[in-house]
């Protein structure tokens, strides 16, 4: 008898999809599946190509972006399209924001649907309805698994068949969920980092909320309150770089476990903008004369497991960095014009420098071919690595619009070389200062950290 109610409800289930489907449009896949470039980020990359902007992502040889009602992939060798995927079932629905791994696209509309996609050919996998309300809602692929909001709760599904896998409720007073990010520590620990009641419709505290969560069950083991989850930033799978709530100008150093999460160190009190993070490497950029967090002139790194500072490096005089992007040991990080919205419409030049994470010691630079600064751009433009991935390093405006250029690697460097010291001398910067381990960083005025996270979510209006 049960055997015949899983036929069944298998025949039925089966029915549904094909008619969900039949009303999508998928072309392509074109030819054979792109391949990576490489296994890591390149360490000396050399060549560059041009590929029209908006938001992206990097996964194999694809850029994956959103359209005005579904997904496409375009192949990075040819800039040709590889697959497009179109809803047909909505004329006014459009992608929110998406998330990938190495095999499957998860988008979630604006009307609430959550669409998964085979990345090798764009054919829908399943999907599934969620209340959709009218503000964003993200999506996160990671450990096989898609977690996404939903009103006072995350839920998650699996990757590839969608079946519903567990969902955690917020507390009461967090019936607004934003969700923001989802990092997976040793022992089956997911570490859901979201924002609660950011709208303001709730008469509601608006804070930071991470979720230590059984991944196979979805157990909630620990939680804790944060700042806003923007100014934080992983330095490793395990340690959470973010202000302290109550005292915004002491950054901390928050270790976690399936047990508990708990202070383990907190950085120097100077005025930390924490931009990128990883491999135990967090890294700071700003503009000492005034301390704003969106011209970089110091980017400035802090070894979390030796928890002092490492070293710091300054442009040269009138220029500044973009965001960068740890990956594989190394910093990837654009050294452009000082921009400011007089610029909008110029033609710029720039280069992208990788660095030893450890060191700061610069391993390779690459001029890049010319940008034009975006028609409405402000004084707080400037050209950023947007991606590392599979042998890949893409690169654009930090608002989106424009192109992007996508660099790939070459042959090994040689061996890192010192950067050159210029100490003391007033009006000139090094191309780069490596400070030895211990050295102390003066304090500044300012207060909070800030970080601007570069996510594949559409903004709001």
């Amino acid at each position: 008898m049960w055997a015949v109610f899983i036929a069944l409800a298998l025949l039925v289930t089966g029915g549904l999809v094909d008619w969900y489907e039949s009303r999508d449009v998928v072309t392509g896949a074109h030819g054979p599946f792109p391949a990576a470039f490489a296994a890591e980020a390149p360490v000396a990359p050399e060549h560059v190509v041009r590929r029209a902007g908006g938001e992206q992502a990097l996964v194999h040889g694809l850029s994956l972006r959103w359209t005005d009602s579904g997904m496409a992939a375009m192949n990075l060798r040819t800039g040709k399209e590889y697959w497009r995927y179109e809803r047909r079932d909505s004329n006014d629905s459009a992608v929110w924001s998406f998330g990938m791994s190495e095999r499957t696209v998860v988008a979630r509309f604006t009307d609430g649907k959550l669409v998964a996609l085979d990345l090798r050919t764009g054919k829908p996998l399943w999907h599934a309805e969620i209340r959709a309300g009218d503000r964003h809602r993200s999506v996160e692929l990671v450990g096989g698994r898609a977690v996404t909001e939903d009103p006072g709760a995350v839920r998650a599904f699996d990757e590839r068949s969608g079946r519903s896998l567990w969902t955690v409720n917020t507390p009461e007073s967090c019936p607004e969920v934003f969700l923001h990010s989802v990092h997976t520590p040793p022992n089956h620990l997911s570490a859901v980092h979201v924002m609660c009641n950011a709208s303001g419709r709730y008469d509601r505290d608006e804070y930071g909320l991470l979720l230590g969560v059984d991944n196979r069950t979805g157990e909630t083991l620990w939680q804790q309150r944060t700042a806003d989850p923007e100014l934080t930033a992983w330095s490793d799978g395990h340690t959470l770089v973010a202000p302290d709530p109550d005292h915004p100008r002491t950054v901390q150093l928050l270790g976690m476990d399936r047990q508990r999460i708990s202070v383990r160190a907190t950085l120097p009190p100077d005025e930390w903008d924490v931009v990128a993070a990883g491999g135990g490497t967090v890294l700071s950029g700003t503009h000492p004369k005034n301390g704003s967090e969106d011209h970089d002139t110091l980017l400035r790194a802090y070894d979390t497991r030796d928890e002092h500072p490492s070293w710091q490096m300054r442009p040269p005089t009138g220029q500044e960095y973009g965001r960068p992007r740890t990956a594989d040991g190394r910093v990837y990080v654009v050294r452009q014009p000082f921009l400011t919205a007089a610029d909008a419409g110029r033609r710029i030049h720039a280069d992208l420098l990788v660095l030893d994470a450890g060191t700061g010691h610069l391993l390779h630079s690459l001029r890049l071919p010319a940008m034009t600064v975006p028609d409405d751009s402000d004084d707080f433009e400037k050209l950023n690595v947007l991606d590392t991935a599979d042998g890949a390093v893409g690169i654009g405006w930090r608002d989106g619009s424009g192109d992007m250029l996508i660099a790939t690697g070459g042959p090994p460097p040689p061996a890192p070389r010192p950067l050159r010291l210029q100490m003391g001398v007033p009006g000139t910067h090094a191309v780069g200062v490596a400070a030895s381990a211990g050295t102390r960083f003066g304090a500044s005025d300012q207060g909070a950290v800030s970080r601007r996270r570069v996510a594949y979510t559409r903004r709001n209006g």
